[in-house]
């Protein structure tokens, strides 16, 4: 939705997953310390997305936050393409950009379907609040 903030889903829900009883985790955002969002001063929102447990499919996310209709777009991608968490991870993630709150919602996820290495909290590598 063009609203401010933007407003979006894609893929399945989380309503809609629970309900069939999916096994999938989810990985989250809060746009309050995304560093792009933050020197923005549009630093509020929260993404959630969602994967399966076992094979890392990516199954939809949801969110609310600012520029979120980019993050949007590349999700509908990911999902049209069955695309894994692993491979949306090897993806580029440029720096400066809101997308790189994506990759943190990717990560945390994948840690939580214990696919790759854990998480690191405040990475230096990442950007900041990436």
């Amino acid at each position: 939705m063009f609203t401010d903030p933007n407003v979006a889903s894609v893929g399945r829900s989380f309503a809609a997953l629970s309900s069939a009883g999916a096994d999938f985790a989810i990985g989250a955002v809060d746009f309050g310390d995304q560093g792009r969002s933050r020197v923005m001063l549009r630093n509020r929102g929260l993404l959630r997305v969602y994967a399966e447990h076992g094979t890392g499919l990516f199954l939809g996310a949801e969110m609310v936050g600012p520029r979120l209709e980019h993050i949007a777009h590349l999700l509908a991608w990911a999902h049209q393409a069955r695309m894994t968490v692993p491979d949306m991870l090897d993806m580029p993630f440029y720096h400066g950009v809101i997308e790189e709150g994506l990759r943190t919602a990717l990560r945390d996820v994948q840690t939580r379907l214990h696919l790759g290495p854990p998480m690191v909290e405040r990475c230096l590598d990442c950007g900041p609040g990436a």
